[in-house]
């Protein structure tokens, strides 16, 4: 079991950071198993700590994620406060049956501003401004079956004025991407992690690049395996 310490997702365009202690990063369940999955959050911090947590169908349509509201999955609690050093549990219950596909949800946990929230001050021409820094996690639920696969291929496309890198996974399962770029006329364009949902296609746009010669895939994967795939230009 894996920790990690995590940067927030800044609210309200305040540039900031704190670190949480959260372990596992995911909600993995293997229906054939269990039907529930938890994780635990913990505040190292010297504030207390106000939180909403909520669940969303994770999809994927015209090549971008979707979030959606669901009733396929319920979470425990719904709020709470994380003082100084302590920690709590989300746990996580699934209540749809489960098929041949993977299902995909994400679980997002929204601090709540409250007194000790830190903030940033910023200047707009003769103003000043206090901004909360919030923190917002995501947190991939994967309900994966037996003998479920993902089956990843790439392929590059002209839209508009730039080139879209295409990643078509028709396998019915996922595949993350640790770190993903692509390398076109010796530009290099660093895409960051990625998840494609199975039987469905992540469309990521390279603005800026033009067509040049090959464009050649790099990844990592989550099992640190390093790829690369040479791509034709359309």
């Amino acid at each position: 079991m894996k920790r990690f310490a995590l940067a927030t997702l800044t609210l309200l365009g305040a540039a900031a950071a704190q670190n949480f202690s959260l372990s596992p990063t995911a909600f993995n369940l293997d229906p054939a198993r269990t039907n529930t999955a938890q994780v635990r959050l913990q505040n190292p911090g010297s504030t207390p700590l106000k939180f909403q947590v909520e669940v969303r169908k994770w999809t994927t349509e015209n090549g971008q994620h979707v979030y959606s509201a669901t009733r396929d999955v319920v979470v425990n609690p719904a709020s709470f406060t994380l003082g100084p050093g302590e920690s709590q549990v989300i746990r996580l219950g699934l209540l749809k049956k489960a098929g041949a596909d993977e299902l995909t949800y994400r679980v997002f946990v929204q601090q709540v501003p409250a007194e000790g929230t830190a903030t940033q001050q910023v200047s707009s021409g003769s103003a000043n401004m206090s901004l909360a820094q919030l923190v917002r996690l995501s947190l991939p639920v994967y309900v994966t079956p037996a003998n479920s696969a993902p089956k990843v291929s790439f392929r590059a496309r002209q839209n508009g004025g730039d080139l879209t890198l295409d990643v078509v996974n028709a396998g019915n399962q996922h595949q993350t991407f640790r770190a993903l770029s692509v390398v076109v006329g010796g530009q290099e364009v660093k895409l960051g992690s990625a998840a494609v949902l199975g039987r469905s296609t992540l469309s990521l746009p390279l603005k800026g690049v033009k067509a040049s010669g090959p464009l050649e895939v790099r990844y990592t994967d989550t099992n640190d395996k390093e790829g690369r795939e040479t791509l034709p230009l359309p």
